[in-house]
């Protein structure tokens, strides 16, 4: 080796030595790599299948039907634009009246006159919300997803693990004041709505976070998931009953479904009761999706798709019962002295069996009459004949309708449908509306709900 003597009596290396290094240092050194390394792999693996190690059954498969290419393009033709509509919707619904992240059930448009001036609902509806948080979903929007979800299980606790179905705008904290909960028109909010405990708002959130779960998983969903399910659902007494009530004796039919609490105000004497639910709250989609993910719940399922199935009115008939009662097994068929069929609370029945791959042929062959041949839906019918007992066009089942189709894949059905409800869509540049599907709130007022665009919306997205 050829070195060169320094002054200080050292010699330099011309050339480097680098095998002089102890074996045992590179051994060390190499062992420490490939644990960091392993580490680092350890914790990506943990961060993205942390929920599947640590609770069981937490991405269910919660996949849902969603509609063709053909069907979407069947869309397009049509003149709709769901984007538009969802970013008008979002706006007017939502960011106007402050009322994020909730959405409102309903606003009542501007008229062409001053004194027609906008109005709207001074409540907040759990069903209108999960539908918007199964949107979010569908649409890939987890941050949005996730933030209505927590303020749903914040707000609208009942303090048992239960859900209330609505709570007035002013009632909820961080909205108080930011809304014009003044100008509302009460005329216009659901005669039925549950100011308490509800079974619908507590089937359609439980959906909405299986929907979730089975997308990204998430701990605290599971945990809300099985709460719900245990207060929906006991096998000692069955589904929770919401309603009370009041059988009027005019009628053949059991008839008289009512917000208890505020009708025996009313009353002089105590008129004999019994309690009840919607046929319509049981989702028996989100049942079977539970039940699929965990053995124990399917005798949930099993219960709610035979309470279902049996409330079937007839043969000739075949819309679906407006509720039942555990405490006789009486199906409750309609509300008020005439026995007439709610065709909104029965097709989104009919939605439910669908998605199950249970419905009726009966019920899709009436379905189909109304549209192809009618060309309407209208909001009653008649129990004995099925006739149309109404005048009054129910906006809100056309949405419903499209959700069938695509479960179905009826391709026929879903176009049909489209040209049906795109006598609702408002075109008009100075509508403040625009793209979105408006109904008549009186001879020359029009209003928007968040039911309408939503059911719509997710029946148009892949």
């Amino acid at each position: 080796m050829y070195t060169n003597r320094l002054g200080n009596g050292r010699f330099e290396s011309r050339h480097m030595k680098v095998t002089d290094e102890h074996p045992g240092r590179t051994g060390l050194r190499v062992a420490i790599i490939a644990a960091a390394v392993l580490l680092v792999t350890f914790g990506v693996l943990l961060f993205v299948f942390r929920d599947r190690i640590f609770v069981r059954g937490l991405k269910p498969d919660a996949a849902r039907a969603v509609p063709t290419e053909e069907m979407l393009a069947a869309v397009e033709a049509g003149g709709f634009r769901p984007d538009l509509q969802r970013s008008r919707m979002t706006k007017i619904m939502i960011k106007d009246p402050e009322t994020s992240p909730y959405i409102l059930s309903w606003l009542l448009l501007p008229g062409q006159l001053n004194s027609m001036t906008p109005a709207q609902s001074a409540y907040i509806d759990v069903t209108d919300q999960a539908l918007l948080m199964r949107l979010y979903i569908a649409r890939g929007d987890r941050k949005s997803a996730k933030q209505l979800s927590d303020a749903i299980a914040r707000d609208f606790s009942d303090d048992s693990g239960g859900l209330l179905g609505t709570r007035p705008i002013e009632e909820i904290e961080g909205l108080r004041g930011k809304a014009p909960t003044e100008a509302y028109a009460p005329e216009l909010e659901p005669a039925d709505r549950v100011t308490g405990t509800s079974l619908e708002a507590e089937c359609a959130y439980l959906r909405a976070l299986l929907e979730y779960t089975g997308r990204w998983g998430g701990v605290p969903e599971w945990e809300r998931i099985q709460t719900l399910a245990n207060v929906i659902y006991s096998p000692q007494s069955g589904f929770y009953n919401d309603h009370v009530v009041v059988p009027d004796t005019r009628s053949d039919w059991i008839v008289g479904l009512t917000d208890y609490e505020e009708f025996k105000k009313e009353m002089a004497v105590e008129p004999e009761t019994f309690r009840a639910m919607k046929l319509c709250a049981l989702d028996l989609r989100a049942l079977e999706i539970l039940a699929n993910a965990d053995a124990s719940y399917e005798p949930m399922f099993e219960d709610a798709l035979r309470i279902v199935r049996e409330g079937q009115i007839s043969e000739d008939v075949p819309l679906f019962a407006l509720a039942y009662s555990e405490e006789g097994g009486d199906y409750v068929y309609s509300t008020g002295a005439e026995a007439r069929v709610d065709a909104v609370s029965s097709l989104r029945t009919m939605l439910h069996l669908s998605e199950v791959g249970a419905l009726p042929a009966a019920s899709l062959s009436w379905i189909r009459e109304q549209i192809f041949n009618l060309g309407y839906i209208y909001t009653q019918y008649d129990i004995i004949n099925g006739i149309a007992a109404s005048d009054v066009e129910a906006t809100e089942a056309y949405g419903l309708i499209l959700g069938i189709a695509v479960a179905e894949g009826d391709y026929d059905l879903y176009v049909r449908t489209l040209a049906r409800v795109s006598r609702s869509l408002a075109t008009l540049d100075t509508s403040p509306a625009r793209n979105m599907i408006f109904r008549k709130a009186s001879e020359r007022r029009n209003m928007t709900t968040a039911a309408d665009n939503l059911s719509l919306l997710l029946a148009m997205t892949a």
